[in-house]
């Protein structure tokens, strides 16, 4: 019987209480919690041969997770620390690829507790996270898959903060969905945001992509924040089966 593994996720507290928040186990992606560690495991992972390849494999795996994440809890990105191998008897082994500090942030969270005749409601039975049915999807979805990971990739290393590559990252996750549409005029017609502002995103990000501007600056121009709160809208209505 092969060990199973596990990848130790590094970034900001708040963020890792988000991943545990929606990735509770028995589904499938789920992350544990052994010491001071949150480990994120998967059952398509297991078949790993080596720490390098479940590196590898977790950091993809992460990548689309930190889209996810990003339009379910506008959690800020996680990464891969290092890769734990869970021995059949019952030691735990670390390997150590990078280390990485995260900056300081604080975060108020709200819980809604349902009263039903002024008393809380019944723990309702387990069931799968948002995250988790979308990780499910894109497992067998390669443009939504992509697109997660370009999206993902928008959100900078603190709240506020935009990455360099954020209207690449932007109009290549839009490009992924219209492509997954049959192609732009086809996507516009499923009517999931109004069209004037999709065209609006997409035009910002195609002009602010090139080094060499190609066109005139749109005007107006879509702001980062409008951009990334309609491509997460855009998403949330693909893997909810919107079209």
């Amino acid at each position: 019987m092969p060990n199973k593994w596990g990848a130790v996720l590094r970034g900001h507290e708040f963020d890792q209480q988000d991943w545990r928040d929606m990735l509770k186990p028995p589904f499938d992606p789920w992350v544990e919690v052994h010491g001071q560690d949150t480990i994120l495991r998967s059952n398509s992972l297991d078949d790993a041969m080596s720490a390098i390849e479940v590196r590898d494999r977790f950091s993809a795996h992460i990548d689309r997770l930190n889209g996810a994440m990003l339009i379910a809890k506008q959690s800020q990105p996680l990464s891969c620390g290092s890769v734990v191998e869970f021995a059949q008897d019952g030691k735990i082994n670390q390997t150590i690829f990078m280390k990485g500090l995260a900056p300081g942030r604080s975060k108020v969270g709200a819980m809604a507790i349902k009263l039903v005749d002024g008393k809380p409601e019944p723990e309702l039975l387990p069931h799968a996270s948002d995250v988790q049915n979308w990780a499910a999807i894109a497992d067998n979805d390669d443009l939504l898959e992509d697109a997660l990971i370009y999206f993902g990739r928008t959100s900078g290393s603190d709240a506020g903060q935009y990455p360099p590559t954020f209207w690449f990252d932007i109009y290549k996750a839009l490009e992924c969905l219209m492509e997954r549409s049959g192609g732009e005029p086809k996507f516009l017609k499923l009517d999931w945001a109004p069209r004037n502002a999709i065209k609006k995103v997409k035009q910002t990000a195609n002009w602010s992509r090139h080094a060499r501007r190609k066109n005139e600056r749109p005007s107006p121009a879509s702001s980062e924040q409008e951009a990334r709160e309609l491509v997460a809208r855009l998403l949330r209505r693909a893997f909810d089966g919107g079209g």
